[in-house]
């Protein structure tokens, strides 16, 4: 901004000067019309002087105007850089907020998958199907239990076979395969 106050404060000076010689030049005609070598010689003088000094002037304008033209065109130079570098940032900026955007997504289903995948991995697995299993031989040999007691409790003279499928501390030394096939097929007739 000084550089462009500068400038026109130059282009003013130069109008002033430009006047002064105008001026000048009249009193010089009219010391030339009124005669008198020495005020001619005088008046000559004073304009070739003030002449020059309009050109140095004029020249130191033409100077600043053309580093006031040079200073402006890297100015804009440096503006068309930063807005490039500012269009590029909004484009990554944006990109990231899709990315986020995307992974919050992703997260939240992630979130309400994770419990129906892991109930569902879970009652697939080994240990789930044998516990269900260890239960309900539990629930079935609690209740027989409980039903021996009561029946024992009411009828105490009545005679009660045990269970054939009660699991006693003595068959553990027994060998036994774990899995046997089942065999419903009648048996021969001895």
């Amino acid at each position: 901004m000084a550089l462009v106050d500068r400038v026109h404060d130059a282009g003013r000076l130069i109008t002033f000067m430009d006047h002064r010689v105008k001026q000048q030049q009249e009193e010089l005609d009219i010391l030339k019309s009124k005669g008198g070598p020495e005020a001619v010689a005088e008046a000559e003088e004073r304009a070739s002087r003030l002449k020059e000094e309009l050109e140095k002037v004029k020249s130191e304008r033409a100077e600043e105007l053309l580093k006031h033209e040079a200073s402006e065109r890297e100015l804009r130079g440096h503006l068309s850089d930063a807005q490039h570098l500012l269009k590029e940032a909004r484009g990554r900026a944006r990109r990231m907020d899709d990315e986020l955007l995307q992974s919050v997504k992703d997260l939240e289903h992630a979130r309400a998958e994770l419990p129906i995948t892991a109930v569902a991995e879970y009652k697939e697995s080994l240990g789930f199907k044998e516990g269900l299993k260890r239960m309900g031989r539990v629930t079935y040999e609690y209740g027989y239990r409980v039903a021996r007691a009561r029946f024992r409790a009411r009828h105490p003279d009545a005679d009660v076979e045990e269970d054939p499928f009660t699991i006693y501390p003595e068959d553990d030394s027994v060998p036994m395969e774990r899995r046997q096939d089942f065999d419903d097929s009648v048996p021969p007739e001895s």
